[in-house]
């Protein structure tokens, strides 16, 4: 009797052991479990895709910001021994090359041994391809800045001209020239080519350019 009622009083431990630890792993394990919920899900998903967008803007706004430092557009004036003679607006980054292939490229009749194809090329400015046979007024053997070509060797009378004729002056467009006629209206006629130094923007590099090609009778 006495064997009996310890093999029962075992047998109830050893069931209260395996119960306690049964239930308390399954206690832990429940502890540990995280569901998570549809709209977390959700809520995750949204915030990759704001990352991704916020990450595409940024870059696309680089991507604007070098476009716009690199592609300043200037204007300039090409005319002599072109197909297409006229007023061309492209990048600053631009060489004469690209400005004379938007207007037709050069005739047959070009002096291409004077002209500088890589030169890069300057807002305002009035560049002129000489003919073949032709002799630059400033002797050099490329287009440098701006090319008189004998045919440009008449003067131009600051006190008379209008717009068009100022800017075919080396350096001088269509900004400058205005500031010029303005001057003389506010001024009354140029007393000395000289004077011209007096107008706004035209120093004396620019002067030493132009005292040469200009008049005041």
């Amino acid at each position: 009797m006495k064997k009996n009622k310890k093999s029962i009083v075992f047998l109830i431990i050893i069931f209260t052991i395996i119960f306690t630890f049964y239930f308390r792993n399954k206690f832990l394990v429940e502890e540990n479990v995280y569901v998570v919920s549809k709209e977390e899900v959700n809520d995750k998903q949204d915030m990759m895709i704001d990352k991704s967008s916020n990450e595409n803007i940024i870059e696309t706004e680089k991507v604007d910001l070098n476009k716009d430092v690199n592609t300043n557009m200037i204007t300039i004036y090409i005319s002599g021994e072109v197909k297409k003679p006229g007023v061309v607006t492209l990048e600053s980054n631009k060489r004469l090359a690209d400005a004379i292939k938007e207007l037709g490229g050069t005739t047959e009749d070009a002096d291409l041994n004077k002209i500088n194809m890589a030169l890069k090329i300057k807002d305002e400015e009035h560049y002129i391809i000489p003919k073949i046979g032709e002799e630059i007024v400033n002797n050099e053997s490329t287009i440098n800045e701006n090319t008189f070509s004998e045919n440009n060797n008449k003067k131009i009378n600051i006190n008379l001209a209008e717009i068009n004729e100022l800017e075919e002056l080396p350096g001088v467009g269509e900004a400058t020239a205005n500031k010029i006629i303005k001057y003389r209206d506010e001024n009354g006629s140029f007393k000395s080519i000289e004077e011209i130094k007096n107008v706004n923007g035209i120093g004396d590099k620019k002067y030493e350019d132009l005292k040469d090609l200009i008049s005041i009778n």
